[in-house]
């Protein structure tokens, strides 16, 4: 078969190319795993690239070429956008091998009967070179720009991690909508951790990251993290790594991954995205200014000693009350009660005994005398008692110090003034 029996194939398939490229989008996703989560607008894409590999590909059958320097830079521009996409660099190749085996079937099935083997061998070749220069076309395409939006994806993140901590920018809404273009988790609450290195130590992130990650003290359903490669999130800011860990973390392994590394830290736990900027500047704080003497006995401080460090210190300012709560025992709270002691029970003075007389009895030992107001009010006439009685007066039967069983005698009828209202009252009464 010549060239005229070629060009009769071509125009052949060119005909039928609405039905072929239909049989090539359905073998691609048939046989490619990936290609199947495609949406219509994607799909309507791979259906105007296979219609353009149809003719193409006969074209350079037909006539014996190869791709052209045009080609090739389509296909680095669609390499680039699959890694836009997200899609796999070797789904991406095995549709392209999909489709050049469908589009072989399909010469096959309508070239005349003269067919021979020099125009298989030619097809071979022509499948063969296209599929060596648009795979060197794609992946360079594509790997050039992985490494710009690696690139870039981190720089956002970073950018991210440094809003939260300066408190910019992390509305509810405005957070969810960057987590999300960035493929990241920030939980509603979480925890944050300080680890700086000795005066000349390096960076503590590598070692400390990947001893965290695989230990227990990383939860990876819920833990914030880069949810494209399941790193933590992390930055540094002012000399300090700064990592956010996951709520319920695992302390004991934390101090353990800081105290084999030989750094110091600081944890706090129970930080939320509203409340971070606030605990960041505590843990440095604390990081900065605590005595060597506190890291003695643990190199990672927590909450409790950022917050007495701070009222130390006198920056950042922080709130009192919540200071004593986390920073202080139970008993030196400023609101403890020490409990109550019950006085001495002291027997009531019966009539008779020394330093009573009928009617009065003496204070107990522990009983203060009256304070100098106190006396003063009680000289002050009632409104409807009429004129205060003096100390030395009878008491009402109702004062516990006096009536109790039997110790004076309740007062009679005639021992007791009649009660004269004062003219306001009189007035009312009329």
């Amino acid at each position: 078969m010549g060239l005229a029996e070629r060009l009769v194939v071509h125009r052949t398939l060119t005909e039928c190319s609405p039905t072929l490229v239909d049989q090539v989008v359905g073998a691609v996703v048939d046989q490619v795993p990936t290609y199947r989560k495609l949406s219509d607008t994607q799909l309507r894409e791979v259906t105007a690239i296979a219609q353009w590999a149809v003719t193409r590909l006969s074209e350079m059958w037909v006539d014996g070429t190869r791709l052209t320097a045009r080609d090739i830079s389509r296909f680095r521009g669609i390499g680039a956008t699959r890694a836009t996409d997200g899609r796999p660099l070797l789904a991406v190749l095995r549709a392209y091998r999909v489709a050049a085996a469908t589009i072989t079937d399909a010469i096959a099935e309508h070239a005349p009967p003269g067919l021979t083997v020099a125009d298989l061998a030619a097809l071979v070749r022509a499948l063969v070179d296209a599929l060596d220069d648009l795979s060197e076309a794609l992946a360079s395409g594509y790997q050039h720009k992985a490494a710009e939006l690696v690139t870039d994806r981190n720089r956002l993140i970073d950018e991210l991690l440094q809003d939260l901590l300066a408190g910019r920018q992390t509305s509810p809404g405005a957070l969810a909508d960057r987590t999300e273009q960035l493929n990241v988790r920030v939980p509603a609450t979480f925890g944050l951790l300080l680890a700086v290195g000795g005066p000349a130590g390096p960076d503590p992130y590598p070692p400390l990251a990947a001893a965290l990650t695989e230990s227990s003290a990383v939860d990876t359903d819920h833990r914030p993290a880069d949810l494209a490669t399941g790193a933590l999130l992390t930055t540094v800011r002012a000399g300090a790594r700064v990592l956010l860990l996951p709520a319920g973390h695992d302390r004991a392994a934390i101090e353990a991954a800081v105290t084999a590394g030989g750094w110091r830290a600081c944890s706090i736990d129970g930080t939320a995205p509203a409340t971070l900027p606030q605990d960041y500047r505590v843990a440095a704080a604390a990081l900065e200014h605590a005595p060597a003497e506190a890291f003695t006995r643990r190199l990672v401080l927590d909450r409790g000693d950022a917050l007495t460090v701070a009222v130390l210190h006198g920056a950042p300012p922080v709130d009192s009350r919540r200071t004593a709560r986390r920073g202080l025992r139970p008993g030196a709270h400023p609101r403890a009660r020490a409990p109550a002691r019950r006085a001495p029970r002291v027997p009531h003075p019966r009539v008779g005994d020394r330093g009573c007389d009928r009617g009065r009895a003496a204070p107990p030992d522990h009983a203060s005398p009256p304070s100098p107001p106190h006396r003063a009010h009680r000289s002050q006439p009632d409104p409807l008692l009429g004129p205060a009685r003096t100390r030395g007066g009878p008491r009402l039967a109702t004062d516990p110090t006096v009536s109790a069983r039997g110790a004076v005698p309740r007062l009679r009828a005639r021992d007791v003034p009649p009660i004269r209202p004062s003219g306001d009252v009189q007035a009312a009464d009329r």
